[in-house]
């Protein structure tokens, strides 16, 4: 189990710089690094602790553990060797459940000091483990503020606005949700906060992108398209805000983006954006969405952040 379990972390690490197309220079302190630390460091403990007490676990048991363990590394192995995103997020879901049930069997034999802890009350600690994880990220990012008061209270200004590709509808027209962005991001232009304004999004087959779509809607408004900077191939918010860095943020010595967004998406973008050595602020639209929605996204963004903070998949 520590082999595989050292393998894991070893090969975790790895693929969250891949991922980012970075380069793996030592150890940084990063969210997802210190996270990812403590977590194999605590299964390394555990595991090396019953292994000093070797009576505590009967045959069976330690086969049992040794699978999950060894589920665990496969499942982030085969994260590396695909390109597909659905494909990669099942597999990081995996090896995230396996390695929590891990570290839940073990804590809980740990605190119980009993030897006959079985299936059901591992599975308890399992399950609280895993729903206070994912309910304390759910809080933070419920409870996110964004940085708007800060430009408009101040004389502070950024180098470029980042407006975060959404949906498009009937193949030209921004989705509600993407034309708030667009607005939000027409705002803090006009208030001369940012004096150009980079916008995102790929787009289906036969329509236009979200790039394009937001470029149409800010010219309408009266921006010169010499402050637009489009880029309309990214399927996702770490591939947009790698478009950033490699073709704006490096080039131009730009020492502040604004990523404009929905509030609940922000923290995810910010900590995309701190990963990849970008100085972020964060600017949220004034999109509403009703009790449910809200939930609704925030849990999704909550799974979302776990799995880039872990796995550097966004």
């Amino acid at each position: 189990m520590l082999i595989a379990e050292a393998a894991a972390f070893g090969l975790l690490y790895y693929l969250r710089y891949k991922n980012q197309n970075l380069p793996l220079n030592g150890f940084e302190y990063k969210t997802g690094n210190i996270i990812s630390l403590i977590f194999f460091l605590l299964l390394f403990i555990l595991i090396s602790t019953f292994t000093v007490y070797p009576k505590n676990f009967n045959g069976g048991v330690l086969l049992f553990l040794l699978f999950i363990s060894i589920i665990g590394f496969i499942s982030i192995a085969v994260t590396g060797l695909t390109s597909q995103k659905e494909i990669r997020i099942i597999f990081a879901g995996i090896f995230l459940v396996s390695n929590v049930y891990l570290l839940s069997f073990l804590l809980g034999k740990f605190l119980s000091g009993s030897r006959k802890f079985g299936f059901m009350r591992s599975t308890f600690f399992f399950l609280f483990i895993l729903s206070a994880s994912i309910f304390t990220v759910f809080i933070l990012i419920l409870n996110y503020n964004d940085d708007y008061e800060s430009y408009t209270n101040t004389n502070k200004t950024a180098s470029s606005g980042v407006i975060l590709g959404a949906a498009v509808w009937g193949g030209n027209r921004p989705s509600p949700v993407l034309k708030e962005r667009i607005n939000k991001g027409f705002e803090i232009y006009q208030k001369k906060i940012v004096p150009k304004l980079v916008i995102t999004g790929g787009g289906s087959p036969n329509e236009m992108t979200e790039g394009e779509v937001s470029k149409n809607v800010l010219i309408k408004y009266g921006v010169s398209p010499e402050d637009l900077i489009l880029e309309n191939s990214s399927s996702s918010t770490v591939e947009q805000i790698q478009f950033v860095r490699d073709s704006l943020y490096n080039v131009k010595n730009w020492n502040k983006v604004i990523l404009i967004s929905d509030n609940f998406h922000l923290l995810r973008a910010s900590e995309i954006g701190r990963f990849n050595n970008i100085s972020t602020d964060t600017v949220a639209s004034d999109f509403e969405l009703s009790t449910a929605g809200t939930i609704s996204y925030c849990m999704k963004e909550s799974l979302a952040l776990i799995i880039f903070w872990m796995c550097g998949i966004g």
